[in-house]
C-alpha cells in the first residue's frame, strides 16, 4: 500500500477528500495534514464579512470527509520537508512519510499584517472575528472608522462589504477608505471598473487612487490589508524549486520540476510554461487532473509517467466579485452580469460548491 499524503484543505484538495474511497479501493492510504478540521472556502469570505454567511456556511467539512471514506485526518501544519527521504516534518517535530505527496496550501496577504487592529484578508476565518470587533464597537460609538489597504478584487470586495455590514449596524457616522494605486480597480476596465466604482461610491466608500498606504499612517479604527497575495512561507523551506516570489514550481502534469512525486496546486504552486492567475477556478480545474496523476504515479510499481494527464490553461474563466448589498459583478471573456442577478448566481455557485462536500458527509 502506497501513502498518499495532502498538505492543506484548498480548493484543490477538498475534492481529492471527497474523492478518499477510490483512493482506498485503488490501494492507498489516503492522509490529509491541516491545521484545522474544517477549512474556510475563500470565495464566501466577503460576504462571512458583511454578515451575508456565517462562519458555518462558510467552512468545508475537510476532516469528516477524509475519515468517512478511510483516510487519515492530522491536524496540524508542515514546518519542513525532507524530498530525498519522503519526509514531511511537522511543526512539533512529527514526522510523516510519503510515496507521493501533494501542496495546496493557499497564500498570505503581502506586507506586515502586525497590530491590533490590522485585519489581513486571509485567513478568512480573521474576518469573522472582524465582524464581531465592529459589532461590539457599533454598540459603543457612532462613528466607525474603516480603511482598506489595495484597490484589487479582495479590497474592492472588503471595503463594498464593509459598507454592507455598517449599514446593516445601522452606524450613525460610517467611513470607509479605500487605498489603492493607479491600476484598475479590481483588476477590470471600461465599463466594469466603471461599475465598480459607482457601486463603491454608492456605498459611501472614498477611493484614494495612487497612494500605498501603510497601516500606520490612516486614521482608521480598523485596517484591512488586501495589498495582494503570495505563496505562503512555509514554501522556502521545503527544499524544492521555487518561483521568484516563493511558489513551488510544478510542470504541466502538477509535479515538482525536480521530484516526479511532489505535486503542488493553487496559490502555493508557479506554473513553470507561464504563471496563472492566483483564482480559484484553476485550482478547481485542477482537482480531476491532480486525482488521476497521483493515482498513475503512486501505482505498484511506481506509476506510469505516460499516463499522466497536462493540464491546459485556458485564459477565459468565469470571474466575480460580491459588492456587497445583495449586488454584484460576474464576467466570462466579453460576457458581463451585473447587480442582483450576478449576486445570486455568485451565491448560487457558491452554495453549490458548499453543498457539494457537506452532502457527502451526509451519505
Amino acid at each position: 500500500m502506497s501513502r498518499i499524503v495532502l498538505v492543506g484543505a484548498g480548493h484543490t484538495h477538498i475534492e481529492l477528500a471527497r474523492r478518499t474511497a477510490d483512493f482506498v479501493a485503488a490501494g492507498h492510504e489516503i492522509v490529509l495534514i491541516n491545521p484545522f478540521r474544517s477549512h474556510p472556502y475563500s470565495g464566501m469570505g466577503p460576504g462571512l464579512l458583511a454578515g451575508t454567511y456565517s462562519l458555518a456556511d462558510v467552512m468545508l467539512p475537510a476532516a469528516a470527509l477524509v475519515e468517512q471514506k478511510g483516510g487519515r485526518f492530522v491536524a496540524g501544519s508542515v514546518s519542513g520537508l525532507d524530498p530525498e527521504r519522503n519526509r514531511i516534518e511537522l511543526e512539533g517535530g512529527e514526522t510523516i512519510g510519503y510515496d507521493s505527496v501533494s501542496f495546496n496550501l493557499g497564500s498570505e496577504p503581502v506586507g506586515d499584517t502586525s497590530g491590533d487592529h490590522v485585519y489581513p484578508v486571509k485567513p478568512i476565518s480573521t474576518l469573522a472575528l472582524l465582524r464581531q470587533a465592529i459589532e461590539r464597537r457599533s454598540l459603543e460609538a457612532a462613528t466607525i472608522r474603516v480603511a482598506v489597504i489595495g484597490g484589487g478584487p479582495g479590497g474592492v470586495e472588503l471595503a463594498a462589504n464593509s459598507a454592507h455590514l455598517l449599514d446593516a449596524l445601522r452606524v450613525a457616522d460610517p467611513r470607509i477608505d479605500l487605498f489603492t494605486s493607479d491600476n484598475p480597480l479590481a483588476g477590470v476596465r471600461g465599463a466594469r471598473e466603471a461599475y465598480v466604482e459607482r457601486r463603491l461610491l454608492a456605498a459611501g466608500v472614498r477611493i484614494h487612487r495612487g497612494r500605498r498606504a501603510k497601516p500606520a499612517e490612516v486614521d482608521a479604527d480598523f485596517v484591512l490589508l488586501a495589498p495582494g497575495i503570495r505563496p505562503p512561507a512555509v514554501t522556502r523551506r521545503l527544499g524544492l524549486p521555487l518561483s521568484d516570489d516563493g511558489g513551488i514550481v510544478i510542470d504541466r502534469f502538477l509535479r515538482s520540476t525536480a521530484y516526479p512525486n511532489v505535486f503542488a496546486v493553487g496559490d502555493c504552486a508557479t506554473y513553470a510554461d507561464g504563471p496563472l492567475d492566483r483564482v480559484g477556478v484553476y485550482a478547481v480545474r485542477m482537482q480531476s487532473l491532480l486525482a488521476h496523476n497521483l493515482l498513475q504515479r503512486s501505482g505498484s510499481s511506481g506509476g506510469n509517467d505516460l499516463a499522466l494527464k497536462p493540464f491546459t490553461a485556458t485564459h477565459k474563466y468565469l470571474a466575480g466579485f460580491n459588492l456587497g448589498f445583495g449586488l454584484g459583478l460576474l464576467y466570462r471573456g466579453r460576457w458581463t452580469l451585473r447587480g442582483r442577478a450576478a449576486f445570486a448566481l455568485k451565491d448560487r455557485i457558491d452554495r453549490g460548491f458548499m453543498r457539494r462536500y457537506h452532502d457527502a458527509v451526509r451519505r
